[in-house]
């Protein structure tokens, strides 16, 4: 029997992350019902960690529509595609109920392509 984690990861927050990290989801999303949500709408949350940076631990990241539409579009639907996948980080200051605030917006990441050497 495969060892599971134990207790859940914290939640992602605004500051621990800057415009353009990247993050990897390591567990497939779930879906949280809009009674359960904070927004009063269905969101999808992934648990995810930063690519290369191994003391950054595990978090929770409940996404907006628009960032789980995009990476809808790019992993699938099949949940089990997107462990593994690379999401890049947009932060934006936005307005929200009068107030301004950071948002985190995901991406889906694609590798640089390396420059080929001519001889």
């Amino acid at each position: 029997m495969p060892v599971k984690r134990l207790g859940k990861p914290s939640f992602l927050r605004v500051d621990e992350v800057k415009d353009g990290d990247v993050l990897v989801a390591v567990e497939p999303p779930d879906l949280v019902e809009a009674e359960k949500s904070k927004w009063g709408k269905e969101r999808y949350r992934i648990v995810v960690t930063k690519h290369n940076d191994r003391e950054f631990g595990l978090r929770r990241w409940t996404m907006n529509t628009s960032t789980s539409n995009k990476l809808l579009e790019a992993f699938g639907e099949d949940e089990k595609l997107w462990v593994g996948k690379k999401i890049r980080i947009r932060k934006r200051e936005e307005f929200i109920q009068g107030k301004q605030k950071s948002v985190l917006y995901g991406e889906p990441y694609i590798e640089p392509q390396k420059t080929l050497e001519t001889s």
